[in-house]
């Protein structure tokens, strides 16, 4: 039976059918959930109907708000099951410990995490400037056996970055560090540079770019933005590139739509030294 479905059958005489959830996002064994703002005030009935479609779903959380600043903070609230939501979720063979109630865990973003490691080459040193608790360097070194520096600046992020190191048993090619990637970014170290962060990226080119070996390489910026500022964007970066002596390609690949309106993009930046005259 299909999850709408379940939900109009177990709610038909307390909820109207219009405002139920079409889906759900599980990570571990906690269920995340987009209500309408007409489904808040069921939200708590919505959730224990929930906890019985799937018997995988332990607790259920309802999402009260955006992502707040650069540490990524979700906002969600338990509404049913279990209060202990730090879980451990399966990903295309990679362990992912985590709370995804107080760290972000994307599921829009699968496909593109596990695209990742097909387009690094053995022997890269990768560079994650935003690791999380390693949704992209995990994938990377398990999957390459590529080396992974993964800097994270939420401190809670980092513990459970550090712990799932061990657990996917990479440490012998994966580093984590704590702090702001603008200031303990290695320079001139990397074959590939990460940034999975969507606000504002931009501002971090600079910072990337520093990153790279001196004669260049591949940085994969993600940026959430409306279509209409892709060009500035690919001005920007040619600019950026230029004050920094590469020259630089790009391609740009949709992931999906992050709210009305604003489209979650890839720009995957090629840079080579620019030639000496």
């Amino acid at each position: 039976m299909h999850f709408k479905e379940f939900l109009e059958n177990q709610l038909s005489d307390t909820v109207c059918h219009d405002i139920l959830p079409h889906k759900f996002h599980l990570v571990g064994h906690v269920a995340l959930v987009h209500l309408k703002t007409e489904a808040m005030e069921y939200a708590e009935k919505i959730g224990n109907s929930i906890l019985g479609f799937d018997n995988r779903i332990e607790s259920v959380a309802v999402r009260t708000g955006p992502t707040k600043g650069e540490k990524r903070f979700p906002m969600y609230k338990l509404v049913a099951g279990n209060p202990v939501t730090v879980t451990t979720h399966m990903e295309h063979g990679a362990k992912f410990r985590l709370d995804p109630l107080r760290l972000t865990f994307s599921g829009g973003n699968v496909r593109e995490r596990i695209h990742m490691p097909t387009l690094v080459e053995a022997g890269e040193l990768v560079v994650d400037m935003f690791a999380c608790v390693g949704q992209f360097g995990l994938h990377i070194a398990k999957r390459s056996k590529a080396k992974v520096i993964a800097i994270e600046i939420n401190p809670e992020a980092y513990t459970f970055l550090i712990e799932n190191i061990k657990l996917n048993q990479v440490g012998n090619l994966m580093t984590a560090i704590l702090g702001d990637c603008r200031d303990v970014h290695p320079v001139g170290k990397a074959n590939r540079v990460v940034m999975g962060y969507l606000h504002d990226t931009i501002q971090y080119l600079p910072n990337a770019l520093e990153t790279l070996v001196p004669e260049g390489g591949w940085v994969h910026m993600h940026l959430a933005i409306p279509e209409i500022e892709i060009q500035n964007i690919c001005n920007t970066i040619d600019t950026i590139s230029n004050d920094h002596e590469y020259s630089s390609s790009v391609g740009i690949r949709k992931i999906k739509h992050y709210s009305p309106k604003i489209i979650h993009y890839v720009f995957d930046i090629k840079l080579e030294k620019t030639q000496e005259t």
